[in-house]
């Protein structure tokens, strides 16, 4: 009797862990990517995919999109605060925009930003990591 219980008891915590998890909870994890950098004046204009104003010195990230989602409707990672770590450094930005080139996981940050977390700008790409801040 005891083996049966331990035996049901063991399948039955397989299959709680072999539930997906909700797309809700994501946003709690860690991702990485890779780090590039864009200028609002000249690449895409002062206004983000998100709506808010943005230009060179602002602390804002453009989302890649196949986490953004529909390019042609307001994200709800928009306006969210996330913290980004890399080889130079961490900073705390808001997703303003969206990156159709970037990979899941990836960035596109403002200058600003991308010199406290990746430095130089001549580096031009740089391994990060991200979550909610």
């Amino acid at each position: 009797m005891k083996f049966a219980l331990i035996t049901l008891f063991s399948v039955f915590v397989a299959l709680i862990a072999a539930v997906p998890v909700p797309r809700e909870l994501e946003k709690r994890s860690s991702y990485h990517g890779r780090a590039t950098w864009f200028s609002p004046a000249s690449e895409g204009g002062s206004t983000g995919a998100c709506g808010p104003q943005e230009n060179d010195n602002s602390p804002i990230v453009a989302l890649n999109h196949p986490q953004y989602g529909s390019m042609s409707s307001v994200s709800k990672w928009c306006g969210k605060k996330i913290r980004i770590k890399g080889p130079h450094g961490t900073a705390i930005a808001r997703i303003n925009d969206a990156c159709p080139e970037c990979a899941y996981g990836s960035l596109d940050l403002t200058p600003a930003v991308f010199k406290k977390v990746v430095g130089n700008l001549n580096i031009g790409v740089g391994k990060i990591t991200w979550s909610l801040a």
